[in-house]
């Protein structure tokens, strides 16, 4: 079996086609959420999950929850200037049917792939839409979140833009990093393919320009569409 996982695409329809196009023929596809916002393209984003998705493979990110629900998607400091500036955009651009589909959503989801238990959520267990962990958050806080989970052969989390594949004891913890806002200085789109018990990390370069080009017309501040660009083409953090 072989699993196309990814994850945080934020509106980025270029980076998304070339994952897709890199990696045509998945078995299943794992999206572990945040379709919509920092992106230009949210609505072509949710109309692919609409149509191309199974619901039970669909997690739902803090951002698909917030534009789903109209609440706060409880952004860093650095990042709630532009959350809140293209929430409204997704606001606008998504149908009240692609709406209902965000809010119904599920946060965290279980299932089997072969005869490996997993658990997949966009933060982690205990919060499944809002916690931040890294790899250097410390083996006892990692312990504590697959007690929660289960704990699982393998447990895929999204949420911090950053690729992950470490080992507690004996579950993978694997988080394949952002389709559309890497933030670990690479701007290539990121995303994992499990593959019979075995996970690989990879990369894949997109027309970045195609997405900047995208925000034109957005109505977004200058300054507001100047930091998701260079965000973007720096595959970093937010300029301050």
């Amino acid at each position: 079996m072989r699993i196309l996982v990814i994850s945080d695409i934020h509106g980025n329809w270029s980076a998304l086609q070339t994952v897709l196009s890199a990696e045509a023929r998945p078995d299943q596809i794992l999206c572990l959420g945040d379709l919509v916002n920092y992106g230009p393209q949210p609505a072509e984003c949710v109309a692919w999950a609409m149509k191309s998705l199974s619901p039970d493979w669909l997690i739902q990110g803090n951002h698909d929850h917030a534009v789903g629900l109209d609440t706060d998607p409880h952004c860093s400091p650095a990042y709630e200037l532009l959350a809140a500036a293209t929430q409204a955009v997704s606001d606008r651009l998504l149908t009240a049917e692609m709406k209902r589909f965000l809010a119904k959503l599920t946060p965290l989801r279980k299932f089997e792939a072969g005869s490996a238990r997993c658990v997949a959520c966009h933060a982690t267990p205990t919060d499944p839409l809002h916690n931040y962990l890294t790899e250097q958050s410390g083996l006892a806080v990692w312990e504590s979140e697959l007690v929660q989970a289960g704990p699982p052969d393998f447990l895929f989390v999204g949420h911090t833009h950053v690729p992950m594949k470490t080992q507690f004891q004996r579950t993978l913890v694997v988080n394949p990093g952002s389709v559309g806002q890497p933030r670990n200085g690479d701007p290539r789109a990121a995303y994992a393919i499990w593959e019979n018990g075995r996970v690989t990390l990879k990369r894949v370069a997109y027309d970045v320009e195609a997405t900047v080009r995208a925000y034109d017309g957005l109505g977004l501040e200058p300054h507001v569409a100047e930091s998701l660009c260079q965000t973007l083409r720096r595959g970093g953090s937010a300029p301050r």
